[in-house]
């Protein structure tokens, strides 16, 4: 596509966005008050089950059942709904109301069963318990003795993922138990922005050993009630996060309250452009770092930047200044230089640059899309650096440039073990590898290296050694994880290695559904669906979840179905088949003793919980308050008041712009990476500016669609016929293609194609398709007719954090 033809759109595309209020036909008649909620019919029970799903919020779900069915799913049900006093309900959105239908659905595993083809062939044949605990058991004593312990590998899960005492932390209690495993650091949800911020501010109030749950959040969105600009860059909460507690209600009722200018900067016209902001201004994919040096050199050339405050808080400003004032390299970063790239006009970048510059109080923000680029680290440390270059990233009503957050409760609440005390802090994994990696850790594990594939030991003599992984992984934990074969990068490559039954000896999962990844087990647990469980629910404020803080406790609305079993009890059972049976479980607790305890530890940190008992506790339903400010907004706080008592955890105890930490790393970079300690633009491998993608012209993304969290719902029937899985195609590169809406169409990658609906809309910019991530892969041929979108993707790792590269795809795309 031409540039002129890129820059027309992006003009029209910013005037045609203008969102201005609208007057409702219904403003005049709202909402009556809620009233006494109506009583269930006679003869049917209510308990509380939550939808646990990997979007943070852990809804509370009131389900009705009779005769041992569920009949029906409720929300809270509350008389009150007042945000501002934080007294609203906590609204379940579609995912949650369909819940039932998740229980029930049509592939809902039933039995054990044991793998009789090829992975991933879905050929099972049911097996006993017996004979399915005693063949992991045997399997597993057989990989210790012949590899160690490092060639079994747990995967990242979230299938499970707002539980205290689900699969994932009783598979970790039982591998921790049994010898230990290879394990993982980071995530895929926002490893580049973790590593990308710790660059700059070190790891603020989290410590360096807490490798999973670390994010660098900043400030609530409720502090936008004392703003006067919001600059958002890829940040999408009325998509990502739809619950009544979520950050996309919280960000829409702020709006409300203060009508603050926003620009919204997006490949996509998302719903939350459409709801709640002003303009949207069209970018290229992974282009944000080139767009934020010309901010940059706005603000400095205009005399925006404020040199005290640099000179005083910073480390390496100077560098930063030569480099975008062209100094270094004879390149001025300027608009007219940015607009070639990223596709925003000059005029409108020293708009927004100035509208930084001239705010009292900008809150500048990033979603997690921008940094899943292969040069993802540059781009979430490029957004960080202009509330840092106006010496705002204090106060009310700002932001320091991260994504939104709070104080919150506790994610985990363990359930005690011998030496693993929170599963956010895996200091007892005396080895990892990147959360992403486990595809190199099967195929060359014993090549990976601290120095070139970030693999972590807690001995430093090993670390100081360079010291490689002693073997490569060779048996595969999945607790209600669909990372193998879906949710990672490149799954062909996936399907190549694990029917590779010479470097895979054993597979096996612990699931609820027959996902795309359970194909490929070979021994299948299945395990009760969330409204068959027991637990305590803990909203999780802190990543970006609205600030009601809130908790609840869960008990089964049904028996066990069919042969499945609490994941505690699934391997309190392989526990004994190892001998290792009394010890896993304290000397004979049960599943619900361990929910008590549970109830018991979270109590003594959360005084203002009703109930004395678990029991109690369930029966006041959700409990809330408001959430505090994010402890990282006090640290920084501190810095800013006294910086040499309130050092930051950078090398230099300032906010480094130049990043001695990525200078540490240059040498892991590969091919056309870079890393550079100073947070710029660079055009990696299938990036707009790579041109030898030209067979494939069209840049593909994908984001987090409402119908499903990651993959979790994406077999649920309401919610399929509800939100149509659908490619975004901009109209001038459908008619290039000769294709028309509604049309089944082929997109094709290096690595594989999908077939997919395409939908024809001017609210994605043109030479960029978009498609939600989270269907199941499901080959016809060659073909993945269920869309997965990692069909696409590479598995090659980012340059510093080593992880997906998601939005980082060239395509084309043509009629099925």
């Amino acid at each position: 596509m031409e540039r002129r033809t890129f820059l027309k759109f992006s003009a029209a595309a910013a005037a045609v966005a203008t969102v201005t209020g609208c007057e409702s036909s219904s403003a005049s008649d709202p909402l009556p008050t809620p009233s006494e909620p109506i009583l269930p019919p006679v003869g049917e029970g209510v308990t509380w089950g939550s939808c646990a799903t990997n979007c943070w919020q852990a809804c509370p779900l009131k389900v009705h059942s009779k005769d041992g069915v569920i009949t029906r799913i409720e929300t809270e049900g509350k008389t009150t709904d007042d945000w501002d006093s934080f007294d609203h309900e906590i609204r379940p959105c579609p995912r949650g109301r369909s819940m039932r239908q998740k229980v029930y659905n049509h592939d809902r595993l039933k039995y054990p069963m044991k793998r009789v083809g090829r992975r991933g062939s879905d050929e099972f044949v049911r097996i006993s318990w017996e004979e399915a605990v005693s063949s992991v058991a045997a399997a597993m004593q057989k990989t210790y003795a012949e590899y160690g312990k490092n060639a079994i590998f747990m995967p990242l899960g979230g299938g499970s993922h707002d539980l205290n005492t689900g699969v994932t932390q009783s598979s970790v209690r039982l591998l921790n138990m049994a010898g230990g495993c290879l394990f993982f650091h980071n995530d895929y949800s926002a490893s580049q922005y973790r590593e990308g911020s710790a660059g700059m501010y070190g790891y603020l109030a989290s410590n360096d050993g807490d490798t999973v749950g670390f994010w660098n959040t900043g400030s609530s969105l409720r502090s936008l009630e004392d703003s006067d600009l919001m600059v958002c860059f890829g940040y999408n909460p009325m998509e990502a996060r739809l619950g009544g507690a979520g950050s996309g209600y919280e960000y829409l009722n702020v709006k409300k309250k203060n009508n603050f200018k926003t620009y919204y900067i997006d490949p996509r016209f998302t719903d939350t452009a459409v709801t709640a902001t002003d303009e949207w201004v069209p970018i290229r994919p992974g282009t944000d770092a080139a767009l934020c040096e010309a901010i940059s050199n706005v603000l400095i050339e205009y005399g925006y930047a404020d040199i005290p405050f640099l000179e005083q808080y910073t480390f390496g400003y100077d560098k930063y200044q030569d480099y975008i004032l062209g100094v270094t390299d004879g390149i001025a970063k300027t608009p007219e230089r940015a607009e070639s790239i990223c596709g925003i006009p000059a005029e409108k970048i020293r708009e927004i640059a100035q509208a930084i510059g001239a705010a009292s109080a900008p809150f500048v923000t990033q979603g997690f899309g921008p940094q899943r680029q292969g040069n993802g680290e540059n781009n979430a440390r490029a957004v960080m650096m202009l509330p840092l270059l106006v010496g705002k990233i204090s106060g009310a009503g700002t932001n320091h440039g991260g994504t939104p957050g709070n104080d919150g409760l506790s994610h985990y609440a363990m359930m005690p073990a011998d030496s693993l005390k929170d599963l956010m802090n895996m200091k007892i994994m005396d080895v990892t590898i990147p959360a992403a990696s486990h595809l190199d850790a099967i195929e060359f594990g014993t090549e990976m290296k601290p120095s070139t594939h970030d693999v972590r030991y807690s001995d430093k003599s090993l670390m100081d050694a360079d010291t490689p992984l002693e073997t490569n992984v060779r048996f595969l934990w999945l607790a209600s994880s669909n990372m193998l074969a879906n949710q990672n990068g490149d799954i062909n490559r996936a399907d190549r290695l694990l029917n590779d039954e010479s470097l895979v000896d054993f597979v096996v999962v612990i699931e609820q559904h027959m996902t795309a990844s359970a194909k490929y087990a070979d021994i299948i647990l299945p395990e009760v669906s969330w409204l068959e469980m027991y637990d305590v629910i803990q909203s999780y404020n802190k990543m970006d979840c609205g600030s009601l803080m809130y908790a609840y406790g869960i008990t089964p609305a049904v028996d066990p179905m069919f042969e499945c079993k609490p994941a505690y009890d699934i391997c309190h059972m392989i526990a004994n088949e190892l001998g290792i049976g009394s010890k896993f479980t304290n000397g004979g607790m049960t599943y619900l003793d361990q929910v008590r305890k549970v109830f018991t530890e979270f109590k003594k940190s959360n005084s203002w919980i009703q109930g004395d008992t678990f029991e109690e506790f369930v029966s006041f339903g959700p409990q809330r308050q408001p959430a505090g400010e994010h402890p990282n907004v006090g640290k920084i706080r501190d810095f800013i008041t006294n910086p040499k008592q309130n050092p930051l955890g950078t090398p230099s105890g300032k906010v480094e712009i130049y990043s001695q930490y990525f200078e540490s790393k240059q040498s892991q970079a590969e091919g056309t990476d870079e890393i550079n300690p100073l947070p710029v633009y660079f055009a990696c491998d299938e990036s707009y500016e790579d041109a030898t993608a030209s067979e494939f012209p069209l840049q593909c993304i994908n984001y987090h669609g409402k119908h499903s969290a990651h993959s979790i719902h994406a077999s649920t029937p309401w919610l399929n016929e509800v939100l149509e899985h659908h490619l975004w195609l901009n109209p001038i590169d459908a008619g290039a293609a000769g294709v028309i809406n509604g049309q089944k169409v082929i997109v094709e990658s290096r690595r594989g194609k999908l077939e997919i609906t395409a939908r024809v809309t001017p609210r994605i910019v043109p030479g960029v398709v978009a498609m939600p991530q989270g269907q199941w892969r499901r080959m016809k041929g060659d073909i993945d007719v269920g869309g997965c979108a990692n069909t696409l993707t590479d598995s090659k790792p980012s340059p510093v954090a080593k992880s997906f590269r998601s939005n980082t795809n060239r395509v084309r795309v043509y009629s099925a």
